[in-house]
């Protein structure tokens, strides 16, 4: 998944809000936008994270060391 630009970001949160009929004030709208610019930002990190079956939690939460830096 590439990044998104500026105008897809935009035009999904109207889509949604739309959709869910979830009216949003101009002056938060800037802000509704930055937060979805860094969700979608977080959600391509986790998605190009290659995962094995090994990787499923299962029923038993067992905490793991990081495997790198976490820039």
């Amino acid at each position: 998944m590439s990044a998104l630009t500026p105008p897809q970001v935009e035009a999904v949160v109207k889509a949604n809000a739309e959709l869910l009929g979830l009216p949003i004030a101009a002056e938060h709208r800037p802000g509704v936008i930055a937060f979805f610019t860094l969700a979608a930002g977080m959600a391509e990190r986790v998605m190009a994270e290659p995962l094995t079956p090994h990787d499923e939690s299962g029923s038993v939460f067992r905490p793991l060391a990081p495997r790198g830096p976490l820039t």
